[in-house]
């Protein structure tokens, strides 16, 4: 459990950086570059110790998951996935939601929450809960991510079938992936 906890430390903290004013004093002490490194091996790193500590966490149990958790999450992941691809490629998605990565984050963790009652898993999915609420908070007020222009619709047909491509693979080797199978 406490690789699980360095690691979303190490991964969150790095994460929070952009929103703040000391990404600019990093930049300038740093350089693009170097910062630029830093924050990838930081975020490499907090993901690693995240991944391998949530695999060796032991199970403990805190409540039972709603009944309805699993099914919410099977449906809400789809949206989730698509406004996690809508956040990195240009798309007419980002002129009606203004933070798509991080309301996808906020959807995956919050429903997967609801499904699982362990604490590696409360611990994984309310971290990227609170991390989405609060780094979407920090964004806005900055002014970060107004409005885009409007783009070719292809390029909305393109979200959908990487995002919906993504979903399928995800949902296939979920088992692979968490040890948690859902076909």
């Amino acid at each position: 459990m406490t690789l699980l906890i360095l690691g979303t430390l190490i991964f969150f903290g790095i994460h929070f950086v952009p929103s703040t004013p000391l990404r600019t004093k990093m930049v300038e002490s740093l350089g693009l570059a170097k910062y630029k490194i830093l924050f990838s091996l930081a975020s490499v790193v907090g993901l690693g110790l995240i991944i391998y500590g949530f695999g060796q966490a032991s199970y403990i149990h805190l409540w039972s998951p709603l009944p309805w958790g699993k099914t919410l999450t099977m449906v809400t992941m789809p949206i989730a996935i698509l406004l996690l691809v809508a956040a990195d490629m240009p798309n007419n998605i980002k002129r009606w939601v203004r933070h798509p990565m991080l309301i996808g984050l906020f959807l995956w963790g919050g429903t997967h929450l609801l499904a699982n009652g362990d604490l590696a898993s409360t611990i994984l999915f309310l971290s990227f809960a609170i991390f989405a609420v609060l780094d979407l908070m920090l964004v806005t007020m900055s002014g970060r991510g107004k409005q885009k222009k409007p783009v070719n619709v292809g390029w909305d047909v393109a979200v959908v079938v990487v995002g919906l491509s993504v979903y399928g693979l995800l949902f296939y080797f979920h088992g692979t992936i968490t040890g948690v199978p859902l076909i």
